[in-house]
Formats: structure tokens, C-alpha cells, sequence
């Protein structure tokens, strides 16, 4: 907390290339496409406004996320490691007014579909599919279905509440029904943005 109240109050934001920091979130809990310590960076490009990069890390992954924006539409490539693999997908994020929707897939190169260890053999990942209704600014209800390697369908239901933290910050706290385990999965976080 104390080194983003420093990097809150500077004047720039870190920047990698034409790249902007104009967003960070630290979280923790459990969720349905997070666990543990998570963190997740957005950039914005001030050459080309409509370029998308945002970064997404713990300590079972990291995933970069590059792609382009056409109006309320992204479409993204990610790549990243899970559990020493190499991963990659399409993303498609798409909203319109309060409602969001998204479908991620991707496939992992791993020696087998148990994706226990790195190999040349592409294998299916997952493939995560889901929208959300934005309630009051602060109230966000969602839904969404989930194959992960060989495990079987999951589908979950979720609310996240947020609270304002002066004009740039927040906090927030999700609550996400898990229906494989039959159990809620919980998570805190603090979200920034950047001039």
C-alpha cells in the first residue's frame, strides 16, 4: 500500500515504450480466473490510442495481453506461462453501456492434457466465457461458464461492490458462487488509475 500511495502521488506514470501505466489493481481471494496475490496493470499507448495492453500476474502465471480497440470492441492475443508453460489465445472483450461480455480461450504447450509439465504438444487450456450487468456504478452482477484441461464444465455466478476512494482510487470486494466445488469464493481488492 505504501508504494502505491508513492506512485499515486508523482506526477507521471511509469511508462514502458510509447506505453503508459494508466491503471493498476492488487488483489486477493479466490475467483473464478484468479487465486492468491493477483495484479493486473493497464496501459495506454499515447501514440496510438487504440492500442490495448494489460498485463496479469500471480505466482502460478503471467499473461500479457496485446491487442487493438474498435470502439466498444477488443480484440486481443494473449501469451503468457502457467506453472512453467507457454500459453496462448484470442480474447474478445465487447461492452455496451452496463452490460460487458467476454470469451477467452487458449491452448498450453504442455506433455500431456494433465498439463503437468512444459512440451512441444499444443493441448487445450480453457476457454472462459462471460458477461456482467453494471448496476448504480458501484453494484456489478456477472455470470460465466468455464472449461479448464480435462476437468469438466464449470459455471459461476458473482457480485462485486466497490467503493470510491477519492476521485482516482477504489476498493472492492467479490463474492463468486463456484458451482464444481459448490462453494463461494471470495476476494479484496484496491484498484488506481493514473493521470
Amino acid at each position: 500500500m505504501v508504494s502505491i500511495s508513492i506512485v499515486s502521488f508523482s506526477q507521471t506514470s511509469p511508462r514502458l515504450g510509447n506505453y503508459n501505466l494508466s491503471e493498476l489493481t492488487i488483489s486477493s481471494g479466490k475467483g473464478a480466473i484468479s487465486s492468491g496475490l493477483d495484479t493486473y496493470f493497464n496501459f495506454t499507448n499515447s501514440v496510438t490510442p487504440n492500442m490495448v495492453l494489460f498485463i496479469q500476474a500471480n505466482s502460478d502465471r503471467i499473461t500479457i495481453n496485446v491487442g487493438k480497440r474498435f470502439g466498444n470492441l477488443k480484440l486481443i492475443e494473449s501469451f503468457g506461462i502457467y506453472k512453467n508453460m507457454p500459453w496462448t489465445g484470442p480474447m474478445i472483450l465487447y461492452n455496451i453501456g452496463p452490460l460487458d461480455f467476454i470469451a477467452w480461450n487458449g491452448i498450453i504447450f504442455a506433455t500431456t492434457d494433465q498439463l503437468q509439465a512444459p512440451g512441444h504438444k499444443p493441448q487445450f487450456f480453457f476457454s472462459y466465457e462471460g458477461m456482467g450487468l453494471t448496476i448504480a456504478k458501484y453494484h456489478r452482477v456477472g455470470a460465466a461458464v468455464m472449461w479448464f484441461g480435462t476437468q469438466p464444465m464449470n459455471w459461476f455466478v458473482s457480485y462485486k461492490g466497490t467503493v470510491p476512494i477519492g476521485k482516482q482510487s477504489k476498493i472492492f470486494g467479490e463474492v463468486t458462487y463456484n458451482h464444481n466445488l459448490n462453494i463461494p469464493m471470495f476476494v479484496i481488492g484496491y484498484n488506481i488509475k493514473f493521470k
